[in-house]
């Protein structure tokens, strides 16, 4: 979820929610945190396993669950004495009572911050040094001391809408020097990496890995990753776009990042965007592209609207899931550079009961944009992701991210 950019309009954060839990610690210079789904069974509705502080009590921490975002840099927390505040279990962090709480100070004051997500997600509060827990897989406790992090006083995010929420905040992922990924670069050289399940898939969990614990098989692809001043957000060059490899005639200079009169254009990947947004000239060609591959289908017709995507079809005889439905490719710069999703990636299928029997749909998922792209969490979904910050580079191969990724 981007930092706020004033023409960017984004989807909910709170469609995805990917939450930190255990830390399986490798080695000094690698550990791997385990993501939960929010549609698993073991979802932060149902446990709850980050310390944060220290208290006189055993364990000497509170544990508290953060929402992953590669498209903001604040590590923030919800904490006790908010004046706007969100519902949680349990309750906001107690500052006062935790030993290893140091508030930033500017000519003696704590020093404070604003924050604004493009969703019109916000927090507001002080900037603070605490100590990190992360439950390692023997049970013991892996500690990070000083971590700068934001302590929410004035928060307005839709974590409300999730019943029993047990979100406290958000670990950013982003470019900045408050960044989770930029404070502890040299002890995990400048990378991280995840790889998203589908949400069909039954597996509880996957996994947010640093450093050393990341491995590059033979088969990857990368293509350049760069920053830009002012933005939390990690920016790609995208060059065009493939239905089943036939590369569709969109000239790549609608995709170019202008910044001009206030127009950021560009193409960034961003974990926190649950469907990509597609500038709207290479939008209006892949829609068009896509309607004259399914005119072949008799057994389809399209729909309106009312699913909430642009492009959807209800298939009027027998469901078939994602049989038949092509792949697409964001070719990025670079000679091996495709970055081609099959169709669970590309679609969403919905199953709605109708009067004496159900229908299936599908629509195409994602949408369109007036100022940038944004290459979303769906269609990341099982591929294998790294973030190489300090080599500047994006590296991504398909993985099946089911089988404890």
């Amino acid at each position: 979820m981007a930092k706020v950019l004033k023409l960017l309009s984004l989807y909910s954060l709170a469609n995805l929610i990917l939450v930190i839990t255990n830390a399986l610690l490798a080695n000094s210079n690698g550990f791997t945190l385990q993501l939960i789904h929010p549609h698993s069974p073991k979802s932060p509705f149902f446990q709850i396993k980050i310390g944060i502080g220290t208290f006189k009590s055993k364990p000497p921490y509170k544990e508290y669950y953060l929402e992953m975002d590669t498209g903001s840099s604040l590590v923030w927390i919800q904490c006790e004495g908010c004046t706007k505040c969100f519902k949680q279990t349990p309750s906001p962090f107690p500052k006062q009572n935790s030993s290893s709480f140091h508030p930033l100070l500017v000519n003696n004051v704590p020093k404070q911050y604003e924050y604004e997500y493009a969703d019109g997600a916000s927090t507001h509060g002080i900037i603070a040094k605490e100590t990190f827990y992360f439950k390692s897989n023997n049970g013991k406790s892996e500690k990070i001391e000083n971590l700068r992090f934001g302590c929410g006083l004035l928060n307005v995010i839709q974590y409300d809408n999730c019943r029993n929420n047990k979100v406290a905040g958000i670990l950013g992922l982003g470019t900045e020097d408050l960044s989770f990924a930029k404070q502890l670069s040299p002890r995990i050289k400048g990378r991280f990496s995840y790889c998203l399940p589908l949400l069909s898939t039954k597996t509880p969990h996957t996994y947010l890995r640093f450093g050393d614990d990341i491995t590059y098989p033979k088969n990857y692809k990368s293509t350049p990753l760069h920053t830009r001043n002012g933005s939390s957000t990690y920016y790609l060059e995208l060059q065009g776009i493939s239905i089943n490899r036939n590369r569709l005639k969109i000239n790549p200079k609608v995709f170019d990042f202008k910044n001009n009169n206030g127009t950021l254009g560009g193409c960034i990947i961003d974990s926190g965007t649950p469907y990509s947004r597609i500038i709207a000239p290479a939008f209006d060609v892949l829609i068009f592209e896509l309607e004259k591959y399914f005119m072949k289908f008799k057994d389809l017709k399209k729909m309106s609207g009312d699913l909430g995507l642009e492009l959807c079809y209800q298939r009027m005889n027998n469901p078939e899931g994602f049989n038949k439905l092509p792949s697409v490719t964001f070719h990025f710069r670079g000679s091996q550079s495709g970055f081609v999703m099959k169709a669970e990636a590309v679609f969403e299928v919905v199953e709605r009961f109708r009067p004496l029997r159900f229908r299936e749909y599908f629509c195409l998922a994602m949408v369109r944009s007036d100022t940038m792209s944004i290459v979303g969490s769906h269609q990341q979904t099982n591929q294998r992701i790294i973030h190489d910050v300090k080599n500047k580079r994006l590296v991504f191969y398909p993985e099946d991210c089911s089988k404890n990724s």
